[in-house]
């Protein structure tokens, strides 16, 4: 019996025996048979339950007749004196049918409610453990869902009820009334109600809805991170609606400190892991209708997901179609292509010009053989055929393939072919200082510090910070003091310093922080060095004589204040900087605002230059002037610092800019002070530009050099690359730039605009020294997952033959340890803890 049933019951036999205890003390004679009647009618309504709900039915209600008797014989004496007898009897009896109904043994009935079939992994495993449990009656119950065509601008139903496997059995919500059971647990995975713009759940299943009817409402994603809960996740609807939501682990837990909902938050794993490990660990069959594609070969899983779909668009299409020309040159491996389950509904929703390019890919893959085009609902089967996987970062897949180790490689869209040798060994610099005759350069392409000679081209690998990420954007820019040299964090967890003299690098400070610290430009002032952030609201000084942190906040918050802090962190909460005197002047793209930051005592200005609507990137400060580059016209802007008069100086003729991706206006990257001239670093634009500080003449500047810079190239395409992301003065007659599509660097000379273009390149033998015996394998920080990354030195050809070649096998056990921030419950047991944990809840509750 039901323990919702039973309680009402009890409930119902309490109030009889309360109502019949208050005869000897009411007057009025027909008011007493009136309540005999309706303890009567209330025994024969148990009875029928009874006779619904339970087995041992006969023997109660055999004392349940009794009790209809000997409330009659009562009723009918009440004519003449009520019979104190015969009313205690009727006690006997109540107590009698409660101790028998409490000793029917009882169920709870648990419910689950999934959209759509693809997402039941996310709850199967607690199903397998609830439904295992004598005490539970389990019931599946998918709901209808509604998804968004941009074509018709209408929604369409969905129902998934007969898509979900054949050990798991179904009820048709239709035949399943929340009002009249009252499930005492209803699981979901749905967190978004009516927020969602391509799936909807139907409004009668909402969070809010099913909380009327529920007793327990947990939540369980239907996806799985690398150990983190995102944060514009943690004010959805079903958070408001929900007595428990099943987390990753106690890291990802972590994300939602401060929420009211926090101690409802079970860090026990995931269901979907669950899954995935256990099929993992068996042999798991290849379909008959894949063995022809699949069988003897090693098998990849390409995953496209939504996300990097509507970043990337056509894009993305092409980089698939480039994976599958490289595939059907060796047969030795098959993909099995994997669209995530709204992919399609999101094109036509969202990218439906897009449509028919998809659709024709799709007949290319299967044309051509290369392997599965799987739309099966089971994305864990998919995961445990894979040898590995193969798409973007931001899918959760990765993480299923993360629990079980095995290689995941993220592709980059804009690599199309193989590259050269000569190409590997070129050097991509984002910053520069020059020191002893020497020039020092730091990069975003991965962990390392470089450096050449003043007369020479080659470039030398000085070496690289330890126990930080190597292959990712560790320490992009750089600063000096003395004989250091002072790295700022991008991704990685600490700042380091190089000591020039001892060809040592060490940490600053002491702790290592979990995430990426996010650091930009770094400056250094007397015997502090200052931090300038890309996504935290500070300004982080190390003074290195108290060897001390102190931040700096409200100066970054002002920028901020009135400004969309989305655009902030996508944009970065600052950009340039230049430094007059004991002030450092800071742009921020995304306002008109200037930052003016006193570094002697930390006093600060913000200075409003030009309308509400203009943003900056490069600066120069002087004495009298601030020169700044505007990010949506591309003018350079001369800004008098004592009246604040403001002068427009417009782009030459031939000079031409364009947006980027994710709507990114950036004509320049910085500006250069040359004396007498100011020079731009182009963004995302064609060319530099030159400007006479005193006539105000502009014109382009070797303009030639970047002639090409408009078009795609092997792993660059401009409009997601910058046209360059480094320029920088060597003297006062010559300055340093790179470009980016082929990273060819020119030394020119200021006056006469000659200049010397060359490819700052390492030899064999410190290229050796920067990839020896380095797979490209590691995990960036406790948010990010283990994985390669494609790029100019690991390929995705290298990743298939490491992995035909089995060199790859040493893989597992690092990435297992490297994700133990990934989940817990790694052995396959979340839903066995999950299921523990609501029963002892609702078992708690009953003994209360």
């Amino acid at each position: 019996m039901r323990t919702y049933i039973k309680k009402k019951l009890i409930d119902l036999l309490d109030s009889m025996k309360q109502s019949q205890d208050s005869l000897p003390a009411l007057i009025d004679k027909a008011q007493q048979v009136q309540i005999l009647a309706d303890c009567q009618d209330a025994a024969i309504a148990i009875g029928e339950t009874l006779e619904h709900d339970s087995s041992d039915y006969v023997n109660i209600v055999s004392v349940l007749e009794q009790y209809c008797e000997e409330a009659f014989y009562l009723s009918e004496s009440l004519k003449k004196i009520i019979c104190l007898e015969r009313l205690t009897k009727l006690g006997e009896l109540i107590d009698k049918v409660k101790f028998m109904i409490e000793e029917i043994p009882f169920t709870y009935q648990m419910i689950f409610m999934p959209y759509k079939a693809s997402m039941w992994d996310s709850l199967e495993s607690i199903w397998r453990a609830c439904n295992e449990d004598e005490r539970c009656e389990c019931y599946v119950i998918p709901i209808p869902y509604y998804e968004f065509n941009s074509n018709t601008n209408r929604w369409m139903y969905c129902y998934d009820g007969t898509q979900f496997p054949d050990d798991v059995p179904i009820i048709n919500f239709k035949d399943y009334s929340l009002e009249q059971n009252h499930p005492d647990v209803a699981y979901i995975h749905n967190p978004y109600d009516d927020l969602n713009l391509v799936t909807r759940v139907d409004p009668r299943f909402y969070s809010r809805e099913l909380k009327n009817y529920v007793n327990k409402l947990v939540y369980v994603p239907y996806y799985v991170t690398s150990g983190f809960i995102a944060q514009d996740h943690l004010s959805l609807s079903v958070y408001q609606h929900m007595d428990y939501m099943v987390a990753q682990s106690e890291y990802a837990k972590s994300f939602c400190k401060g929420m009211f909902y926090f101690d409802r938050i079970l860090p026990f794993g995931s269901p979907k892991l669950d899954c995935v490990i256990k099929l993992s660990q068996e042999n798991t069959i290849i379909p008959e209708i894949w063995k022809p594609l699949l069988e003897g070969k090693k098998v990849l899983m390409l995953n496209t997901s939504i996300g990097c779909f509507l970043h990337d668009g056509s894009v993305y299409l092409k980089k698939i179609k480039s994976l599958c020309n490289s595939i059907i040159k060796q047969n030795l491996v098959a993909l099995i292509w994997r669209p995530h389950p709204l992919l399609e509904a999101t094109i036509k929703s969202m990218r439906p010009q897009l449509l028919s390019e998809y659709n024709n890919l799709k007949e290319y893959f299967l044309e051509n053989k290369i392997g599965v085009l799987d739309d099966t609902p089971d994305i864990s089967r998919t995961v445990a055929l894979s040898d590995g996987y193969i798409g973007e970062e931001g899918s959760s897949v990765i993480n299923l393939f993360g629990a079980t180790g095995k290689p995941i490689f993220i592709l980059d869209n804009h690599i199309t072919d193989i590259f050269t040798k000569e190409e590997k060994c070129r050097v991509h610099f984002t910053d520069i200082i020059i020191k002893d005759d020497k020039t020092w350069f730091a990069t975003s392409r991965y962990n390392a510090l470089f450096f050449k000679d003043m007369k020479e081209k080659q470039v030398h690998y000085t070496g690289r910070v330890e126990h930080q990420p190597k292959w990712y954007s560790a320490f992009p820019f750089i600063t000096e003091l003395g004989n250091n040299i002072y790295l700022s964090p991008d991704f990685s967890g600490r700042p380091a310093v190089y000591n020039i003299r001892s060809n040592a690098f060490e940490f600053i400070g002491t702790e290592n922080m979990r995430d990426s610290a996010r650091r930009g430009l770094c400056v250094t002032y007397k015997n502090s060095i200052f931090y300038l952030p890309i996504i935290d609201n500070y300004i982080a000084e190390f003074n290195l004589e108290t060897r001390k942190w102190y931040y700096h906040t409200e100066c970054i918050q002002e920028l901020i204040d009135n400004v969309d802090s989305d655009v902030a962190l996508s944009q970065g909460m600052t950009y340039r900087c230049s430094v007059c005197g004991e002030e450092m002047w800071i742009t921020a793209t995304y306002t008109n605002c200037i930052l003016r930051f006193n570094m002697k005592n930390g006093t600060y200005a913000i200075c409003k230059i030009g309308n509400k609507e203009n943003g900056y990137s490069g600066i120069i400060a002087d004495d009298k002037y601030l020169w700044l580059t505007e990010v949506n016209s591309g003018d350079i802007v001369k800004w008098e610092r004592r009246s604040g008069k403001v002068k427009t100086f417009c782009m030459p003729v031939g000079f031409s800019f364009w947006t980027g991706a994710m709507d990114r206006k950036l004509p320049h990257l910085s500006l250069i002070d040359m004396g007498k001239w100011v020079v731009t670093v182009p963004g995302f634009s064609n060319s530099m530009v030159k400007m006479d500080k005193i006539t105000g003449e502009v014109s382009l500047f070797i303009n030639d050099f970047w002639k090409k810079v408009d078009q795609n190239a092997n792993g660059y395409n401009p409009k997601f690359h910058l046209s360059s992301e480094f320029g920088a003065r060597l003297d006062e007659n010559s300055i340093i730039v790179q470009r980016n599509y082929d990273d060819a660097a020119a030394i020119v000379n200021i006056e006469d605009e000659t200049y010397e273009m060359f490819y700052p390149t390492l030899s064999e033998e410190d290229f050796a020294k920067l990839t020896e015996g380095e797979d490209g394998f590691e995990k960036v920080d406790e948010k990010s997952g283990f994985f390669r990354r494609e790029s100019k030195i690991f390929s995705f050809e290298g990743f298939i033959d490491d992995l035909i070649h089995d060199r790859l096998t040493d893989v597992r056990e690092r990435q297992l340890k490297e994700l133990s921030t990934l989940a817990a419950n790694l052995d396959g047991t979340c839903g066995i803890k999950v299921h523990e944990y609501m029963m002892n809840v609702l078992e708690n509750k009953d003994n209360q």
